[in-house]
């Protein structure tokens, strides 16, 4: 594991899944709010503060997580300074994104469907899946592999508001639903292996 401060209010950490392995967290539990994910980032903050003299007192933090490569990510850490934390934030933005790509992300989020992702540890999970959700899922899916898990990424505009508390019992049954959704829609795409694009539940069902 490595930190490194690159700027006044920035730090970069870079963790690598032994750091991860060492305190008996997988990158699925990383996304919840268990103990062992808590104080593994608090840990950080802490050896941030040692180490650089990164100090959070009355501060909020934004955290960027974003793949590094097969061994790891990246995490960069924004402290927002409670005092002019409008100001503080809006400059912040500003930097992060060219305004035609405010537009853009403005204009596409009513035709952009956020996803479900869940995970498996065999694809005979998926498979036994499939067959249950024809009554109440019609949207789009797509199935992934990486490392020995695999993982179903599903539109929520395949979804009736109606069905939401059988399709979450039925997923929950069988896979393992994962948080931070943007993050690993990223590194699927970049790292995982694309097994069934698009109707993955249909020909799960039909072939299986």
């Amino acid at each position: 594991m490595k930190i490194e401060r690159i700027g006044d209010n920035i730090i970069r950490v870079t963790i690598t899944y032994n750091d991860l392995e060492d305190r008996d967290i997988d990158l699925n539990t990383l996304n919840y709010d268990t103990p062992a994910a808590q104080e593994f980032f608090w840990d950080l903050m802490e050896q941030a503060e040692e180490q650089l003299g990164f100090d959070l007192s009355d501060s909020q933090l934004i955290i960027e997580p974003v793949p590094d490569s097969g061994d790891g990510f990246v995490i960069t850490i924004t402290k927002i300074d409670e005092d002019g934390e409008f100001e503080s934030i809006h400059k912040y933005i500003k930097s992060r994104m060219k305004k035609s790509d405010l537009r853009v992300k403005k204009k596409g989020r009513k035709v952009c469907s956020p996803l479900f992702i869940y995970s498996f540890r065999a694809l005979n999970d998926v498979c036994a899946l499939a067959g249950k959700l024809e009554t109440i899922y019609s949207g789009n899916s797509t199935l992934y592999k990486c490392g020995d898990t695999y993982y179903l990424a599903l539109t929520r505009s395949g979804l009736a508001p109606s069905d939401t508390g059988m399709f979450e019992l039925m997923m929950n049954e069988y896979g393992i639903k994962i948080a931070n959704v943007s993050f690993y829609e990223g590194y699927l795409n970049e790292y995982g292996e694309k097994v069934i694009e698009n109707n993955a539940l249909e020909i799960l069902k039909e072939f299986y």
